[in-house]
Formats: structure tokens, sequence, C-alpha cells
């Protein structure tokens, strides 16, 4: 077997290698004949020791004596030539002669003056071929000597062992070498009959595949022969017809002499002689440009002996001669593989053909054709000749039965070992049916969905090769796209796809020939023809796919439909039935599989859509059919705001917009590209080109004309998607008015969770122990009888065979560790959902307003008015959402409109002369207003989405709540809380408890106290004009003193914030430059002073950060309203304890009988330890900080605090055994001197920042009394001129 192989590899592939050497390097006669032994070759049988003594051996022996001889001819013309010019005979520039131009075509030539490489050239191929011809034809002799022939005689058992017994002696007895060119022997046997069998079974499939690779390689008329028969073997094929083997054969032998001529009239026309009889410039002839026959080298008569190769070649020249050659070796190994096989197997006529065969579906026959090829069986695999061992050979004959075979006997009861074998043989062939059934529901699958590939392909065609013709393809696809049932009207217009395909691959064939001239809006020039074909006709294969998969359906019908009720049709259906109680189970995880994809899909296949929006109008530049599309998204998310209700009605009417929109751009678009169409829309419009173009209208080159309409034409296609298939059960999601129970819930239902999983983990546990059958029955059977499980529960089938074993054990562990991490991610889920529920209004709110201060502009304004009075007044929440979501969305299209080059506002020019910014260079009128000119649109909108983004994901999770709720049947928490088991009475239960009370409201208890916090970080970060208003309204706060009268003016207060943010917002906006009028404090005040009063300034501009913490200031002041409101609410003072104030008349020394908290004084735990922390050591504590802020300056402010600790430190323990009212009183005074000093130092801060060089020169006493010093950056102070003391 091995010497066989190694004979059958050096003639297949070792010789046609050197034969195709020899006549690429070298274009002669003698070559020439080298070409035919190429073309001989594959047509001869295989070295064997029968062959050897026919045609094959006479072969080998012909080539080795025809190299031979022309190895001594080279030698005698050397040596002519040579001696002639050295007896003055002949001239010494005798190049390009009469005789030496024949002697030369013949295959002489002199290399007199030639180079090493080209001199080896002349000589080497015959030298070559000839040592070639010579080792194969002597190897292949020697190897088939060694063992006598195959079809002589057969052993017999006991002549069988004792040839295995010699033949492991022998290897036992081989070197490593032996050993290594055995194994390559192998794998090359194994290689060498996967081919076979490939070109057995898919011969026509690898035929017409070539056919077409051939045709599409060098567009010409020789090469259309090749291409039309490719196009006529498809459309045949997909009109379900089926080829007379004998007939297909008969094309094969045509198409074989066909090629083999096309090699030689190829192969002799690089001659110099018949390049100058038929000159590929011939006007008449143009063998170059319409044949095909392209001359790939040329003479030089200055150095005939150098192979020069035309610089203007393409690649594809050089390819395509090998692709004929490969078409040719594939047609003659069919043709002398057929030949070996019995007549009466090509005589098989399509009227002897069952009729159900005639049109199988595709994936059908690729079932019984893979079948075929993973099939073990010894009768069904061809031998290294490619036929089958029932048949043996003879010298060139056709096979016989080999009548002279020994007779083998078999017993009529088969042994164990042979029913063993046989068993498992049947269980891989099982194993196999099953692999191959599911590639066929694959394919059957992807046969079912050829429509949505031919839709496709047809949109591909036409967005890459833009003509009139496909033009049409692209009208086609999106009208079948529109249609709701695509599928049956894509298959009724199949033949039309097909035939119209047809028609313009061969109209484009024609002008793919070298030097054709485009036809403006037809035809355009392409670099590579080969490209443009071979992409083509991958679409045709979907047209043709398409086509064949309407008539099967179409035939498979009429034969249901003509059946009736017969018996054979009860028959068909009863094993139909059964068919499908087996893949009952498979069916059911497929429906669970497939119901969980479409769920998610109908859920967050909308976020697709919007996605591509941006794609769309964000891609290139910005023109105005992409603004177009921004405007229509914005207007979608603004009314989804807005209002949901009407969101949900208009918004199958939306998309339909939407779809034909988009097919109105493509059309335009496409249009656009053809000649003329500029100057008729230029017309109809009465506009410039710069106008056309930012409209969209613009001629691109291919490959940005492909990206400009790919992209429309994928989201058309998202678009369509989202309409047919997932808006009927977005909508049904999304209902709020018809909601469903908790236990109805596909997703909520604990219930329906759980089957889906042990179903995925049946199917997988039966899929593990099925693919190891002989373990699995080993250990069912082992079981007792009565521990077996029932196989007819549901969960029982899938653990019968692992009852009692420990994969059992495994798997329901996993399983349950699987639900509660399913129930942990859905109880994260919805504590995420509260969490977001509870702060979105701060995040949005924080988010809108950094974003107004960061873009300081005049549309900017109303999202800070409408937050400033939104925040603070809770009803109106709602109205300003909605409010900024269309602000945002008008924003957005003004930014984008401003891009296009049309807008190009003049800036303003102001003429005087001065330090100011309005002065220094011209303004861009646009930028007051909050418009500016960009190259990157997408982040300068950035901010502008996140914002509308942020306000839709705010609605998102109110709905999402109350649709949760409505579902659930719950209702809303009374308090705004993390921890809902957590009351006032668990507060001195634990530290845990204590924790997590004030985690719950701690705002609720201090949020008062922390306002006023916030209101001293304003007063100290600021230190101007408007900080001295925040110390005026907190004296006014606090003079109210108690909770219930700060409650009663709190909503004033807030008032005051939003008025105090939303006036110095406007200042920061000023008057617009472009009215060119200066302030009239910019001459005259100091920069220092107009900072400090924090008003417009060109050459100060007020800062807008300082508006942070005025804005956190309203923030938390909001907050606190909310809950002065919930301190009236019954239900939540119930949870949360109230904030009534203790009664002021108690006596310190009694207090403990009124007091309802437990006793800590003992610690009986850490919250008693912190307790007695707090509550016995606070009191020093503050003393401490009074100490230290006394001592920290010197002045009369810090001499007040030293005054005051000094007293309580005098008279504090008999302090806090007084009355609680004289206690706070006296803690009072504490307080007032406190907001004094703050107001005091605030107000001063004029005198140490606007007018510290006066003061130095006339007042340092006043410096240095009340330690004046600006503690404010971006005030322009003067060294030497800051007296910190």
């Amino acid at each position: 077997m091995a010497s066989q192989m190694v004979c059958g590899l050096v003639f297949r592939l070792l010789l046609p290698m050197c034969l195709s050497a020899a006549c690429l390097f070298r274009y002669n006669v003698l070559s020439f004949v080298y070409l035919i032994y190429l073309l001989l070759i594959p047509l001869f049988p295989e070295p064997t020791s029968t062959t050897m003594q026919g045609h094959t051996g006479r072969l080998l022996q012909s080539l080795c004596f025809t190299s031979m001889s022309f190895l001594l001819l080279h030698i005698v013309y050397q040596i002519t030539v040579n001696s002639l010019l050295a007896w003055n005979s002949i001239a010494s520039n005798f190049s390009c002669s009469s005789w030496e131009r024949s002697i030369r075509q013949i295959g002489f030539e002199s290399v007199i003056g030639a180079d090493a490489g080209n001199g080896i050239r002349v000589f080497f191929p015959d030298i070559g071929m000839f040592m070639a011809g010579l080792a194969i034809w002597l190897l292949c002799r020697t190897l088939v000597q060694k063992r006598p022939p195959e079809d002589m005689a057969q052993y017999n058992r006991e002549e069988e062992e004792q040839e295995e017994e010699e033949e492991e002696e022998e290897e036992a007895k081989e070197s490593t070498k032996m050993k290594i060119l055995r194994l390559v022997a192998e794998v090359a046997s194994k290689v060498k009959e996967i081919i076979g069998n490939l070109i057995t079974t898919a011969g026509k499939v690898v035929v017409t595949i070539l056919l077409g690779m051939t045709g599409v390689m060098l567009p010409s008329l020789t090469s259309f022969v090749y291409f039309s028969i490719f196009l006529f073997l498809c459309t045949w094929w997909s009109l379900c017809r089926t080829f007379n083997t004998l007939i297909f054969s008969c094309m094969c032998v045509l198409m074989a002499i066909y090629s083999a001529g096309h090699i030689i009239v190829l192969y002799l026309y690089q001659f110099q002689f018949f390049q100058e009889s038929v000159s590929p410039q011939d006007e008449y002839i143009r063998s170059d440009l319409v044949f095909g026959i392209s001359p790939i080298v040329q003479s030089n008569c200055s150095c005939t002996w150098k192979l020069t190769v035309h610089s203007d070649r393409k690649w594809y020249h050089f390819v395509s001669p090998i692709m004929l050659l490969v078409l040719y070796y594939t047609l003659a190994t069919l043709i002398r593989l057929w030949l070996q096989e019995p007549i009466d197997h090509l005589m098989v006529s399509p009227a002897d053909t069952p009729a159900e065969h005639q049109c199988r579906p595709f994936y059908i026959c690729l079932q019984t054709e893979a079948f075929h090829l993973v099939s073990d069986d010894p009768q069904n695999v061809p031998t290294s000749n490619g036929m089958s061992f029932d048949f043996m050979a003879t010298e060139n004959g056709p096979p016989h039965l080999n009548l002279y075979s020994t007779p083998q006997y078999k017993t009529d009861q088969p042994s164990d070992e042979d029913s063993a074998a046989k068993e498992s043989e049947d269980e891989e062939n099982d194993v196999k049916k099953k692999g191959v059934g599911a590639m066929v529901k694959v394919f059957h699958f992807i046969m079912k969905q050829s429509y949505i590939c031919a839709l496709i392909a047809m949109m591909a065609w036409s967005i890459t090769y833009v003509s009139w013709l496909t033009f049409v393809f692209l009208m086609w696809s999106c009208i079948l796209w529109m249609v709701r049932d695509r599928r049956r009207y894509a298959m009724m217009s199949s033949p039309f796809m097909v035939a119209y395909g047809n028609l313009i691959i061969v109209l484009q064939y024609f002008w793919s020939f070298e030097r054709a001239k485009p036809v403006a809006g037809f035809f355009v020039e392409k670099k590579n023809p080969f490209h443009s074909l071979s992409s083509k006709m991958l679409c045709m294969l979907s047209f043709w796919l398409l086509l064949r998969q309407t008539l099967t359906e179409r035939q498979e019908k009429q034969k249901e439909e003509s059946a009736g009720l017969s018996d054979v049709h009860v028959e068909d259906q009863k094993k139909k039935e059964e068919e499908e109680s087996k893949e009952g189970e498979e069916q059911d995880i497929m429906h669970v599989c497939g119901s969980m994809v479409m769920a998610v899909l109908v859920k967050y296949w909308i976020y697709i859509c919007g996605g591509m929006f941006f794609f769309v109008s964000f891609e290139g530049d910005i023109v105005m059919y992409k603004i177009i599309y921004m405007m229509m998204f914005l207007s979608c998310v603004a009314l989804y705001q807005v209002h949901y209700e009407y969101w949900r009605r208009i918004l199958k009417y939306f998309w339909m917009s939407v779809v034909i929109y988009t097919m109105l751009v493509l059309t335009v678009v496409y249009t656009f590209q053809f000649d003329g169409s500029k100057d008729f829309w230029s017309g109809m419009l009465n506009v410039k080109n710069d106008s056309l173009k930012d409209l969209g209208l613009e001629q691109f080159s291919v490959s940005m004309l492909f990206t400009r309409i790919f992209i429309p034409t994928s989201f058309l296609l998202v678009c369509i998607l989202h309409l047919h298939y997932f808006h009927d059960h977005f909508l049904q999601l999304t209902d709020l008015q018809a909601v469903i129970a908790k236990e109805e819930s596909t997703i909520y239902s604990h219930a329906k969770v759980s089957g889906r999983v042990y179903l995925i983990v049946n199917r997988w546990v039966s899929a593990r122990f099925l693919w190891h059958p002989s373990t699995s029955q080993s250990t069912f059977h082992s079981l007792p009888v009565a521990t077996r499980p029932c196989s007819c529960s549901p969960v029982g089938s899938a653990f019968q065979i692992l009852s009692n074993s420990k994969w059992h054990l495994v798997v329901d562990r996993l399983t349950v560790l699987f639900l509660k991490f399913l129930e942990y991610f859905h109880k994260l889920q919805l504590f995420i959902w509260w969490l977001l529920e509870i702060h979105i209004i701060k995040i949005v709110s924080c988010y809108i307003i950094l974003l107004t201060l960061y873009e300081v502009s005049l549309l900017n304004y109303v999202f800070l008015v409408s937050w400033a009075f939104a925040l603070p007044y809770s009803q109106y929440r709602p109205l300003a959402s909605s409010v900024c979501t269309v602000w945002t969305c008008v924003i957005i299209v003004c930014k984008m409109l401003y891009q296009l080059k049309t807008v190009d506002p003049s800036p303003s020019i102001c003429s005087y002369v001065n330090d100011s910014l309005l002065y220094k260079a011209p303004v861009d009128p646009g930028n007051w207003w909050g418009l500016k000119k960009t190259d990157d649109l997408l982040g300068y909108l950035r901010n502008n989405l996140l914002m509308l983004a942020l306000l839709a994901f705010e609605v998102t999770i109110y709905r999402h709540q109350l649709y949760f709720r409505l579902r659930n049947k719950l209702s809303p928490p009374a308090a705004q809380i993390i921890f809902h088991d957590i009351t006032r009475q668990h507060l001195d239960v634990g530290i845990i408890c204590f924790i997590k009370y004030f985690i719950n409201y701690f705002f609720y208890k201090f949020g008062l106290e922390t306002c006023l916090l916030l209101v001293v970080n304003v007063i100290g970060q600021r230190m101007d004009f408007y900080a001295m208003l925040h110390a005026f309204a907190l004296i006014a706060v606090m003079y109210r003193r108690r909770r219930k009268a700060i409650a009663e003016i709190w909503s004033k207060y807030c008032f005051f914030l939003a008025c105090m943010l939303t006036f110095q917002y406007f200042v920061c906006i000023g008057i617009p430059p472009a009215a060119c009028k200066d302030y009239p404090w910019s001459f005259s005040t100091d920069p220092n002073v107009v900072k400090w009063l924090y008003i417009p300034d060109f050459y100060k501009k007020p800062d807008p950060l300082f508006l942070i913490y005025d804005f956190m200031l309203l923030l938390c002041a909001s907050m606190q309203r909310q809950v002065f409101e919930d301190e009236n609410k019954a239900a939540v003072r119930l949870i949360a304890g109230d904030n009534v104030e203790i009664c002021r008349d108690l006596d310190a020394a009694s207090f403990s009988v009124h007091n309802p908290v437990p006793d800590f004084i003992h610690c009986r735990s850490y919250l008693d330890m912190l307790k007695v922390i707090m509550f016995s050591y606070l009191f020093w504590f503050v003393l401490t900080i009074i100490f230290i802020t006394g001592t920290t300056r010197i002045s009369i402010f810090c001499m007040g605090y030293l005054v005051a600790c000094f007293y309580f430190l005098l008279f504090g323990g008999e302090l806090l055994l007084k009355p609680i009212k004289k206690i706070l009183h006296y803690w009072d005074f504490l307080i007032a001197y406190n907001i004094f000093v703050i107001t005091m130092k605030n107000i001063l801060s004029i005198l140490a920042c606007g007018y510290i060089h006066s003061l130095s020169v006339n007042n340092c006493w006043l410096i240095q009394l009340f330690s004046l010093s600006c503690t404010i950056k971006g005030y322009v102070i003067k060294s030497g001129e800051s007296f910190d003391i």
C-alpha cells in the first residue's frame, strides 16, 4: 500500500510540477512537447505492476527518451553555433535573423553573452525532465515489482497471518528513517483518499465552481464559454432539474477538450512568431482584449536569451492559465474515474428516477452525500484509483469482477467479537447520523430563511455597484422589506430575480473586457473585473437558492394536496407523528431558548434602532438629511418623556415614516451619483453646489458611496425588522393599562424559571450521557429494578440513568445554586431600581446644573431656571423634566444646523482699543447664544445627548416602578429609605440597627443642621456680595429659633435661593458682545471690587463655578423642605420617629424620668459606649473647638470666642444642672455671636480684597484690629499688600 501511494504521489504530483516548471520558464516547441505530456498525465492510470507494462510505463519511457534527445540536440546546436562563429561562417550579430528566429522558436538558442541564470533556464528544463523522468520511471518500476499484483490471487487467512508476522518482524528491524517515510506515506494516503472522495461525491459541484472561477478570472470571449456554462448549470439546478450523468460526462469531455485547446493556444501565442503574425493591437483581431489571449512574455533581439515579462500585466493574467490547468486536470480526473465505473451507472435516465427524487430539497441531498462521506463501509470507499473494491481494472480496460479470488466462508452464527464490533459500528453510525441530522436541521433553517439572504444580496449588489440597472434591485428589495408577508412575495418574484440577475451579470461580463469603454449610468470602469464578477456571483447564489427553495416547497405542497386522504397519506402522517413525538424533547428546549432570545430582542431591539440613529446622523460630514434623522429621533424621545400614551399610539407610524424617509434618502443619494443629476437638482431647487452639499447631495467615490449608502440601508433593515417582528410584542410589554399578575408573568414567575432551568439541565444530562451510551447503559442496568426511577416523570426521564450516581448529586446541587443565583440577582435588580428611583432626581438635576455652569449661554438659561424652581417645589418636577427634554432637542437641532456651510454668520468687529476681551478679536455672535462651529460635532453635542439620555432614563425609572407595583399589587413606600425593616424602635437595639437607621433617616433627623452648615460653606467659599446676602438670610432663618417656626418660612427661603441662583446665572451671561457696548463700570471701578460685587464685565467675567455652592445649598434646602412635609405625615412619624423638640421647662436633674430612651450609662453594648461619648463629652469638645478658634488669629472677633470659652469653663458644671430653658438661652447667645462674626467677616472682605492697598497706607490699625485678609483666589493682590496677622 505504501509503495502504491508513493508511486501515485510522484506520478500525480511531482511529475506535473516538473513539467509545469519546464513549460513556465521557457516558451518554444520543446517546452510545448512538455505541455503535451502535462495534458496527457491525468488521462493515464497510476503506475501499478500492470500499467507499468502498458501505456503508463511507455509514457514515462517516452518522456525520458524525449528529454534526453532534446538535451543532445542542445549540445549539438551549441557546438555548431560556436564552431561557425569561430570560423566566421556566420555574423556575430546573428540574433533575430530569419534562420535564428526559426531555430529559436523550435527551442535552440545561443547563450553567448547570457548570465548564469538565463543560461541555466535554457538548458535546465531538459536536464531536469530527463533526471526527473528517469528517476520516476525507475522508482515506480522498483516499487511495483516488490510484491506480486493484488489482482492475481488472494491470500487465505493462514497466509495473511504469516505475512503479518513477517511484516511485524521487518517493522521492528526498520530504521527511524523508514518509519518516518512510512508515516508520511500514510498521511498522504489519507489526504488522497479524502480528495478522491470529494471529487467522486461532489465532482459536479467542484466542476461548476471551477467553471465559474475560470470564466470570471479574465473576462473574454473564450472565457465566456466557461462562464455561460456555469450560469446555465446553476440556473438549471435552481429550477429543480437534474442532469443525466451521461450528458454531464459528455459536457465534461467537451469542456476538457476546449480547456486543453485553450491552454495550447494561449501557450503558442507566447511565441514570437504568433505574436508578430496576430498582433494584439490589431483593430480587427484584438486578441488581447476580446479573446483573452494575452502575451505574457516578449522577445528582445538584443538579448534573445533573456525572459522578459510584459510590464502592464496584472495578477489575473498570470492566474488565469493556472485556473485553466486546474479545471482541465479536474475534468480529466473525473473522466478517468467515470471510465473505470460500470457503464450501467452512467445510463440512468431521469425517467427511471422517481419523481420525488428529481427535486429533493438541498438539505436532503446534503444529508445523503454527507452520510456517504462519513460512512466507513469498505464497500463504499473507493480505492486509490477511485473505484470500488468490488471491481478491479485491467490494463486500460473496463472493470470486471475478480473471478479468480479465493472464496471466503462465514459461520451462520456470528461470534461475540463480531457482534460486539457490529454493535460498536452501529453506535458510531447512530452518532454520525445524529451529527448529520443536526447539520441537516441547520441547513433546513438556512434554506427557510434564504429569502433574507436574497434581499440582503440585492441591497449589497445595488449599493456596491451603482448603476441604473442595479437601482432596480435596490427598489425591489426595499419594497419587499416593507411588505408584511415578504417571504411569500420574495418567493413569487424569485424567477424574475434569477432572470434579471443573469441578464445583468452577462452584460457586465461583456463590459468587463479589457479596455472596454464604460457607459455612463450603466457600466462603470472596473480596475479588477474578477472582484466585481465574483461578488455578483455570490449574490446570484442567494437568488438560485431562493428559487430552488420556492420550487421545492411548491412541489411538496402539490404532493401533499394530491395525496389527499389516501392510506399512504395516513401512514405518512403516522410516521410523521411518531417522529414528532421523538423530537418533542428537542423542540421543548428549542422553544425555551427561542422564547428567551425573542423576549430579549423584543425588549432591547428598540435600543439598537436608537443607536442606529446616531450612526446615520453623525457618520461623515453633517448634512441636512442627517439633521432630519436626528429631528425624528429627538421628537420620538421627547414625546416618550412628555406623554407616554401618545408615544405608544404613534410609535408604529413613526417607524413607518422612518422607513419611508430612509427609502427616499437612498433613492435620492443613489440617483445623484449619475451624470447630469447635479445639474437637474441645481436647476430644480435653484441652489448652488455648496447648498446641494449641505442637503447631502454630493457625488462620492466608490468607497465613500458604499459607506454613505450602506449605513442608511442597514438602518432601514433594523427598523423594518423591529416593525415587523418586535413592535407588537413591545407594545404589549410596555402597556401599563393591561397589567398581568405576578404569577402569570414569564419573567418573574419562580415556577416557570425553575421549570426552564430543569428542562435545560435535563437536555444537558441526556446529551452528556447519550454521547457515551455504553457507560450510561451499564450504570442504569446495574441498579436494582426497585430503585430505578420512573421514566414517565418529566425530571425522572432526565435522571433515569443517573439516579444513584454522583452526577445526579452534582447536577442537582448546581441546579439549586443556579436558582439561588437567579433569585439573588432578581433581588439585586429590584434594589438597584429602587435606589435609582430615590436618587435619580438628584443625579439629573446635578448633571443639568453642572452642564449649564460649564457652558454659560442664553440657551442653557432655560435649564437652570427650570430646575432652580422645580427642586424645592416637587409638583413642578415632571414639568421641568418635560421642558428640559423639549428644549434639549431644540438645542441639539440648532447646534447641528449651525454646522452647515451655508450658515456663515459674520463675526462682530469692535473698533475701540482696550484691554477688554470684547476688542481683542472678532466675536462670533452665536457664542453668546451657545452655538459655535466645530469639527467634532459628536463631542460638541455629547453633553446635550447625555442630558437627554438622563431625562429619558428618569422617566423610564418612574414608569418601570409603576409597572412593577401595578403588576405585583404593591403600594409606594411611605418613606424613601433603603432598609424597610428598620424603624425608630430599632434605633436602640444595637450598633448595626443604629447604622441602618441613620442610613435611612440621617437627613430626616439632621437635614436642617446640614443645610445650615452648607450656608456657612457658601459664605466661606465665596466671600462676596451674594455671600453677604446668604448671611442675612441665615440670620433671618436662625431668628425664628424653633424648628416649627423655621419650617413655616422654609418655603420662602427656598424661593430666595432659587431667585439668587437664577439672577446670578443671568449676571454670568451678560449682554451680547455683538452689540459692541461695554459696561459703565469697566473703566472706573477696580477689577477686584467688580469681582467682589459679582457683576458682569468683559475684562473679568464672573466665575460661574461659584454657583455650584449655591446649587448644592438649594438641593439640600429642597430636600429639607420635603422633610418638613414628611414630619406632618403620621405614617412617616410612626416608622422614623418625630422631630419634636424637648420641653424647655423641664429640669435637667429630673429629665431622666421623662426620657423614653433606655439608660445607657452602664454601657451594656457598643452603642451605649457611643452614646456615653457623645452625650457626656460633646459639650467639652465644643468648648475645645471654641478655644482653638479664638487662639488661631489675633483680632477683636477672636477675643469674643475666648471670653465665651472661659465663661463656659468657669460655670460649665453648674450650667448643665440648670433648667433646659436656661441652658439653651446661653447656647443661643453663642450661636448668635458666631453668625454675627461670619456676617461681619464677609462684609469686611470687600476691604480685604478690594481696598487693601489704601488701607495699608492710611488705616493699618484697622487691618490688625479685624485681621483682614483676602482668602479667595482670583483677586489681583500685589506682593506686600496682604497683611495676614
